[in-house]
């Protein structure tokens, strides 16, 4: 029986038509037939076999998931019990406290239908009195509270045509048109304030705008005063140098004509005038190193000129300075 392990199913409603059937020998047959009718005999009841197994196998599949659904199907029937006993149980908590209040209102009514004998002991008995006033207050603040509480579930529960929704609309209209009023308002004052502030930007820049041109003239006329100096300072450098030189000519000259002189009987005169003209170029060196700074002055506008004799003129704003070309 080699194919006992492989079970093959139909996979079509012809193929299941086909499914082997039983096979069925008789006494007569088991004498007449042959080997290889028997082999043949053998396998259709071995595929027959095979065929039950495998409906079998179906079959308890089918029984553990109809066992699944059966157990499923009793934990939610055991949820469901349990719930409803819960629900019973709230249920008549429920109706006792339903019945309890009604008994308390039965009271309270029955206790609330005056008669003459009760009124009389109530007039005579001040504690009595007292004690029914108290209990009207309260009964008259509960009547306040549950009055409350009704509105209060009114107004949860409201529909367009109910008396409490149209008011609490015309309420809701009235507030939203408040809430408009005031954010006008608010934005106007705001614009107000905004428009203020941006004057005072306004005039600020305009000071800074103002502040910053003077003080890039200031720079500018400062800018010329600076290239006047240094035309101012170029000029006396090379005076300077020009008196260095001439101081220098000077010295040479005096040290020729007093070997000159020194040869002669009249040496003490000659010494005397080259006293003399050494103290005058001294005092015309003194000059030109000493007066030049003297007489240029500081000006935002600096002009150098020659006249006709080579002597330098410098002007500054309309002060003209002299200075000899010696």
């Amino acid at each position: 029986m080699s194919g006992q392990g492989d079970v093959q199913q139909p996979s079509s409603p012809a193929e299941r038509d086909k499914a082997p059937s039983r096979v069925l020998i008789s006494e007569s047959e088991i004498t007449s037939l042959t080997p290889a009718e028997w082999v043949n005999r053998w396998r259709q009841q071995d595929s027959y076999i095979t065929a039950l197994e495998g409906k079998l196998s179906l079959q308890e599949g089918d029984i553990h998931e109809l066992r699944q659904n059966n157990e499923r199907v009793k934990n939610q029937l055991q949820e469901a019990q349990h719930r409803q006993r819960v629900l019973v149980r709230q249920l008549t908590a429920k109706e006792q406290e339903t019945q309890d209040y009604m008994c308390q209102l039965n009271e309270l009514k029955n206790s609330q239908a005056p008669t003459i004998p009760s009124l009389r002991s109530t007039l005579l008995d001040p504690a009595v009195n007292c004690i029914i006033m108290q209990l009207r207050q309260e009964l008259q603040e509960t009547k306040t509270k549950l009055e409350n509480i009704q509105n209060e579930l009114a107004a949860w529960k409201f529909t367009p045509d109910s008396n409490t929704g149209k008011r609490l609309m015309a309420k809701c209209r009235l507030l939203y048109q408040e809430n408009e009023e005031l954010g006008k308002l608010t934005s106007s004052g705001r614009i107000a304030k905004l428009e203020s502030d941006l004057a005072l930007q306004k005039s600020f820049s305009e000071e800074v705008r103002q502040s910053q041109n003077e003080l890039d003239s200031f720079l500018a006329d400062l800018d010329e005063d600076v290239e006047g100096m240094q035309s101012t300072i170029l000029f006396l450098q090379t005076e300077l140098k020009r008196s260095k030189e001439l101081v220098q000519a000077l010295q040479k000259e005096n040290g020729i004509l007093k070997m000159s002189n020194g040869r002669t009987n009249g040496e003490n005169s000659n010494s005397g005038v080259c006293d003399t003209e050494r103290t005058d170029s001294d005092n015309e060196l003194d000059r030109t190193t000493t007066n030049p700074s003297k007489r240029v002055r500081r000006s935002s506008v600096l002009s150098l000129d020659f006249n006709e004799d080579d002597a330098l003129v410098i002007s500054t704003n309309g002060d003209v300075a002299m200075s000899d070309n010696e």
